[in-house]
């Protein structure tokens, strides 16, 4: 049989413990009429190893780094059971001929692969441990048509146990944090800080009653615990001073408890043992609809005395309907919703908003297009290409899109479009004077790492601090050359570094950083304070998420409902409120952040009438709003670029659009922020 094509992930990581694999996308051949094997469309989970269905293939994988390949062919290829542990075989349907790698909560995480055809297939799913000092496992997936119709699920190989141990229901019991004290000890490479095990107990300590049951004084620190651990049967003293995983008996068995949370601890137990394998019952059931009982046990690859008591299970938990001999799949139950009343504060009237000219450094439609105004007309720059956008700046050389799939992309003012060497991820900074861009790289993986790079728009040179084997840095801005970036690793430090020298630790942490001045929003033992350029040291009060306003000498923070703007004036630290109009997007995410157009004002996103394509300026000092409704080719959700806020206008290298310069379109009718 031919290989028609193949796809390679070796990094991948399940959403929830689940490999998901779905149609690419849903094209013009129509779904099983059978409803029963849509995703989701039951109650079952994804199986002991594998499960498919109308356009889906789940595989149990658990939560490490796993290594996944896939393959399609035009007919069955040889099957090499001495290779794998676990291996099984579905019917699988497909409405677009092609599959990706996805995640359970949705999205793409892989290239198609092209199955050749649509309609009906079998699939093949083994899976093996990963080599020595590798996470996770390595899945094999294969694809052939099937023109004869489906042929119930078969599981062909078992290594791994298709039952799983009872749940003892202790965590219930004694609660997070005590079954922690137990992980210490039993899970290898577990550390812990010094002293974690003489701190205080957190949460809520396990009952007196249970505790007297057991034999011991209630916990007060985590060692305390570990008595109650060995009382349970959690833990094994060794004799030595250390401790092993014991094997509990069920706390229903060993205490007396309330009768309902007993029969709940019971039902777990069972549920435990069963229910991955209920879920391979329920993928027989529905694809055979019904199946017969008498196969069940060679389908399943079980031992017939299996049988039985997972049927039981499996009806108890309305996962099937059994008539006679045989059974078939109960559709999900639609989850029921009480109405909850929502109650909003309302305000007798909002601030009004007059009509003002666009943002000052134009805008990113919705489809990456670059929009800028100049003498009172709207000019398309260029446009980003890519499946998410995140933020835009303005620089000495263009105006720089950070976009996902990697280095994002600066587009000249000729309106020429180039990655940058280095990839600044999607949430990058840029210095004040729009020289600079800084940003942390990530790759996350079986080896993940972070690295800080720096680069000049200017000379399109770039800097890069090594690789740090772990995923705890991010950038906080950049400042007279220097980028200041954080390591979170249990305890953040803050960091200064100029290219060309070694990174320098700050004496304390830094939350923020004003590009504009300099000052710093510093962590220290009684809270948060401001420094300032000139080293003056100011209070801020708690609990605002306070952040910096272009200068250094206020900040600002923002409450909801009804929308508010709180603006600290730090020499002498009064704040004061200010309403905004309703809708204005506040929050710190991207791209829908507020930007900064000059110290004085800021510009938010506002959904306006069904529309997301208006703006909102506020004027600060003057506590007055304008409002600019974008052209329609801004599209869904757009969002303003940051411009340059230090340095001349007409600085070398930062040349606008003249009105001889391509790609101007008629612009509204609205007012213009003129030459900058």
């Amino acid at each position: 049989m031919t290989l028609l094509g193949f796809s390679v992930e070796d990094e991948y990581l399940p959403d929830y413990g689940t490999i998901v694999l779905r149609d690419d996308v849903y094209r013009s051949a129509p779904a099983l009429d059978n409803k029963l094997l849509g995703e989701l469309a039951t109650n079952a989970l994804s199986g002991t190893v594998a499960t498919a269905g109308d356009g889906w293939l789940h595989c149990s994988a658990s939560h490490p780094w796993q290594a996944v390949r896939c393959e399609a062919h035009d007919g069955p290829p040889e099957l090499r059971l001495e290779a794998w542990e676990d291996v099984v075989e579905s019917p699988f349907h497909s409405r677009s001929g092609a599959v990706s790698l996805g995640l359970l909560t949705g999205g793409a995480g892989g290239d198609a692969l092209n199955l050749g055809a649509k309609g009906l297939f079998r699939t093949r799913v083994c899976r093996k441990p990963a080599a020595a000092g590798e996470e996770g496992d390595v899945w094999l997936i294969q694809f052939w048509p099937s023109p004869d119709g489906p042929e119930p699920p078969r599981w062909l190989k078992r290594t791994r146990p298709a039952l799983h141990p009872e749940d003892p229901g202790w965590q219930e019991v004694l609660g997070y944090h005590l079954i922690e004290v137990s992980w210490y000890f039993t899970l290898v490479g577990m550390s812990r800080q010094d002293g974690w095990l003489d701190e205080p107990l957190p949460g809520e300590p396990p009952s007196d009653t249970v505790c007297a049951q057991l034999g011991v004084d209630p916990p007060r620190t985590r060692r305390d615990a570990i008595p109650l651990l060995v009382a349970a049967g959690l833990l094994v003293d060794d004799g030595t001073g250390g401790y092993s995983a014991g094997t509990p008996r069920r706390a229903t068995e060993v205490l007396d408890l309330p009768a309902d949370l007993a029969a709940r601890l019971d039902a777990a137990a069972v549920r435990a043992v069963y229910i991955l394998l209920a879920a391979d019952l329920v993928s027989i059931a529905a694809w055979s609809d019904p199946a017969h009982v008498k196969d069940l046990a060679a389908l399943l690859a079980v031992p017939k005395e299996t049988v039985e008591p997972l049927l039981e299970y499996s009806l108890s938990d309305k996962l099937i309907r059994r008539d006679n001999d045989t059974v078939a799949a109960l559709p999900r139950l639609p989850l029921r919703h009480e109405p909850v009343p929502l109650v909003r504060m309302v305000r007798e009237e909002e601030p009004p908003t007059v009509a003002g000219p666009p943002p000052r450094a134009g805008f990113v439609s919705g489809d990456g297009t670059v929009g800028v105004w100049r003498g009172g007309e709207l000019a398309i720059l260029g446009r980003v290409e890519s499946d998410y956008r995140y933020r835009a700046f303005e620089t000495l050389a263009g105006i720089y899109v950070a976009a996902s799939g990697g280095q994002g992309q600066l587009i000249d003012w000729s309106g020429t479009a180039r990655q940058l060497p280095v990839d600044l991820d999607i949430r990058p900074v840029r210095s004040a004077d729009g020289r600079y861009l800084a940003g942390v790289q990530t790759h996350i993986g079986r080896r993940s790492w972070d690295q800080v790079h720096l680069y000049d728009v200017t000379t399109e040179e770039a800097w890069s601090l090594p690789p740090s084997p772990e995923l705890t840095r991010s950038v906080l801005g950049i400042h007279d050359g220097a980028v200041y970036f954080t390591t979170d690793s249990g305890a953040l430090v803050a960091s200064r570094w100029t290219p060309g020298e070694e990174p320098v630790d700050l004496a304390s942490p830094v939350h923020r950083l004003d590009p504009l001045s300099g000052a710093q929003l510093r962590e220290e033992a009684g809270g948060l304070a401001v420094f300032t350029a000139s080293g003056e040291r100011r209070e801020v009060p708690e609990p605002h998420r306070w952040r910096f306003v272009p200068g250094g000498t206020r900040m600002y923070s923002f409450g909801y409902d009804p929308p508010v703007a709180h603006l600290l004036d730090l020499a002498t630290g009064t704040i004061g409120e200010h309403p905004l109009p309703d809708g204005c997007e506040s929050g710190e995410a991207v791209p829908s952040a507020p930007v900064w157009e000059t110290p004085d004002t800021l510009v938010f996103s506002q959904p306006h009438r069904g529309l997301t394509r208006r703006v909102v300026r506020w004027h600060v000092r003057r506590d007055e709003f304008e409002h600019f409704d974008l052209p329609e080719l801004a599209g869904h959700r757009p969002f303003p670029i940051e411009p340059i806020l230090a340095g001349e206008p007409d600085a070398p290298g930062r040349r606008r659009l003249s009105d001889g310069d391509p790609g101007r379109v008629p612009g509204p009718g609205a007012g213009s922020q003129g030459q900058r």
